[in-house]
């Protein structure tokens, strides 16, 4: 919108001022176009997920997972008992509402070690999008609270590479809090409350989720998230996410799942399969998202496609 009006406004120079300034139409245009190209944002760089968030589209909050409970709910570690160390690699495609398509990549590691009474995992992300990158170095910690209930915080330490609308490239370093609370309600029910970023380092990441899990015959799992930016008007902030596992031919797993998240401008789905054995687990993803135009979020309308193949070995 802003290098379009840039575009009228040059047309009418060279209209009225043309003959005194000598400037050609065509001159103006390709100024335009320059211009154009010089304002767009780069975009914002997508939130971290595991393959299997990307397949749940995130949902899980509810779950008793290990990798996750980094990025998700870090409480939800405390109920294992198991050594883990886990390798994804993202290859994603975005494509501008109007522009090219454009690859980026992402890969990460992950160890947990949870034999101990405090649970706990560190992990460490690369993302890339264009000129713009982001490193995370993060760590979670979690301890029961009585046999079917559990709490539990992760710290990240995010460095990120932006680049303006000048071209001019800048580094920002912050760092984000979770905190959460799983609880047992029974051998089919779990339920998570997740509060992310309460100290408000970046008021836009900040919300409280609240999520469940319901388990069929060991077969069919149904996860439910939803939750709001607590300070912020609540339709406005709203997100939402809703999955689906289901299990066949004993170590098989696919699951589906789709979101919305009004604060963060951003709807999609996503898909995935895993398999696995006692020790290794093979994972694959793909998730699908459209992402709104904000200027206060430097983020343009687009289409992503994320691609996530993961390997987890447990010791």
């Amino acid at each position: 919108m802003t290098a379009f009006l840039i575009f009228i406004i040059l047309s009418l120079i060279n209209f009225y001022f043309g003959k005194i300034m000598k400037i050609r139409l065509s001159h103006l245009s390709l100024l335009s176009i320059c211009l154009t190209f010089t304002l767009c944002a780069q975009g914002r760089i997508l939130e971290y997920e595991t393959t299997r968030l990307k397949s749940t589209a995130g949902a899980g909050a509810g779950s008793l997972l290990v990798e996750e409970s980094i990025f998700l709910n870090p409480a939800a570690i405390s109920f294992f008992n198991i050594s883990t160390f886990y390798f994804q690699k993202v290859s994603t495609e975005q494509t501008p509402d109007n522009g090219a398509v454009s690859e980026s990549d992402a890969i990460s590691f992950i160890a947990a070690d949870t034999k101990g009474s405090l649970k706990g995992a560190v992990a460490y992300t690369k993302q890339k999008k264009g000129d713009e990158k982001r490193k995370t170095i993060a760590g979670s910690m979690a301890s029961p609270l009585g046999k079917m209930a559990s709490f539990g915080v992760s710290y990240q330490h995010i460095t990120e590479e932006t680049v303006d609308e000048f071209h001019q490239s800048s580094e920002e370093t912050y760092k984000k809090f979770t905190l959460g609370i799983t609880r047992i309600i029974s051998p089919e029910l779990t339920m998570g409350v997740v509060a992310v970023d309460p100290l408000r380092e970046r008021p836009q990441d900040s919300k409280a989720i609240l999520g469940f899990q319901y388990v069929f015959k060991d077969t069919i799992s149904l996860m439910l998230d939803g939750g709001a930016d607590w300070k912020e008007n609540l339709s406005s902030t709203l997100v939402w996410k809703a999955a689906a596992q289901i299990k066949f031919l004993d170590n098989f797993f696919l699951r589906f799942g789709t979101y919305r998240d009004k604060a963060l401008k951003e709807r999609g789905s996503g898909a995935g399969i895993s398999w696995v054995q006692p020790k290794l687990t093979v994972e694959a993803a793909l998730k699908n998202s459209k992402l709104e135009e904000d200027e206060l979020l430097n983020q343009e309308g687009e289409k992503v496609q994320e691609t996530s193949l993961s390997l987890s070995y447990r010791f």
